[in-house]
């Protein structure tokens, strides 16, 4: 099941009363508010974090940050969907992607990678040869076959480390949550007594 955040409103039915006073409707001012929260809670309580643990590319940065919007995707509410969600990328990222890793000496050409996320760090799929030049993170490519798996050294491949879904359950903690219904219901609240303010100007 993917890790996801789903952002929902209490008190439409009183806030649909307010406005009924005024003739204006509920339906955009929830909208607005929920698509408010999900960006802000994205840019606040995930990408901030999630930006010392994954590097940026020249483009992402000229582009504020569009690295790190494609890592975790705002699915926005609309006519037909009365909530907004948090949907983190499920795919791994390259450890070379990481800002910072380490290897861990087993044997004499082979290491074991580490790579630090915001709260502690995490094995990586794959492997350091200490001996080598380079020093690079490494994965062995592996072919299925029937219920064996072979493993051929020759196909070496960049070694992978923990997805954005990862990092992003760990810091769903019970603080996010309550900083995202608080920002919800504050933004709900300012937006309908715009609407009012409008409609009585």
């Amino acid at each position: 099941m993917a890790v996801q955040v789903s952002l929902k409103l209490s008190g439409i039915e009183f806030a649909k009363a307010r406005l009924a006073t005024v003739e204006r409707s509920v339906d955009p001012v929830i909208r607005g508010a929920l698509n408010t929260t999900a960006t802000k809670t994205r840019q606040e309580k995930y990408f901030k974090p999630l930006g010392t643990t994954f590097k940026s590319s020249l483009l992402g940065r000229a582009l504020a940050g569009a690295d790190m919007r494609g890592k975790i995707v705002v699915k926005r509410a609309g006519r037909k969907y009365r909530d907004a969600r948090l949907i983190p990328s499920s795919s791994s990222v390259l450890v070379d992607d990481y800002r910072n890793w380490v290897y861990e000496v087993l044997s004499p050409t082979r290491a074991r990678i580490w790579v630090t996320g915001p709260h502690g760090r995490k094995v990586a799929a794959g492997f350091v040869n200490p001996a080598s030049a380079g020093r690079k993170p490494l994965s062995s490519r592996s072919v299925k076959r029937g219920r064996k798996t072979y493993t051929y050294q020759r196909g070496l491949t960049a070694a992978l480390g923990p997805s954005t879904a990862y990092w992003f359950k760990q810091l769903t903690t019970p603080g996010t949550i309550r900083w995202t219904n608080g920002f919800l219901m504050r933004e709900f609240e300012k937006r309908i007594r715009k609407e009012i303010a409008k409609a009585t100007a």
